[in-house]
């Protein structure tokens, strides 16, 4: 009984330097992501901080020209002034928070609006509204007031920064587009 007993505290000991381990090795994980998500900054953006009620009435704005796609050629200007907007808030947004959330969900949107001007689709007019969708969603959470943050993963914060990347990419893409067009 001794023995089993001798075995049974070194197994357990084991067990919890092994959990102590893996614990260190998390945190370490998660600090190198997040320190990554935050690198991952467009270059040549001046930040803003999120004005939340301006994020609402593009989301507003949106929605209407939603409403009526055929609006949306006349409306290019606006759509690229929102995602300029959008860009200096995901600039100024820390990772992994609702700010940049809202922030590339609504440029996305309005990039998915301006791709649909250019060669219109329901496809883009369908991946705008999921944009806009999250967008009034984190909005929503944004202004209850709650006090308890919406969980973020680092992962999520990674994902919102290279969302925002690409949307930069597909945005210099559209201004050459848009001007062939003209």
């Amino acid at each position: 009984m001794r023995i089993s007993g001798g075995f049974m505290v070194t197994a357990l000991v084991a067990a919890g330097f092994a959990l102590y381990l893996t614990g260190r090795d998390a945190g370490s994980s998660i600090d190198a992501v997040t320190t990554v998500a935050d690198e991952l900054r467009e270059e040549g953006v001046l930040g803003r901080a999120l004005e939340v009620e301006t994020a609402r009435r593009m989301v507003t704005v949106m929605e209407g020209l939603l409403e009526f796609p055929e609006s949306i050629p006349d409306h290019v200007d606006d759509l690229r002034i929102m995602a300029e907007t959008a860009a200096s808030w995901a600039a100024a947004a820390p990772p992994a928070s609702r700010e940049l959330h809202i922030a590339v969900s609504l440029r996305s949107a309005a990039g998915e609006l301006r791709s649909h001007a250019l060669r219109p689709s329901q496809s883009f007019l369908l991946r705008a509204r999921r944009r806009l969708d999250q967008a009034r969603s984190s909005l929503d959470g944004e202004l209850e007031g709650d006090g308890v943050p919406e969980p973020h993963l680092v992962t999520d914060g990674l994902r919102d920064q290279l969302q925002n990347l690409e949307q930069a990419q597909r945005e210099q893409q559209q201004q050459v587009d848009e001007a062939l067009k003209r």
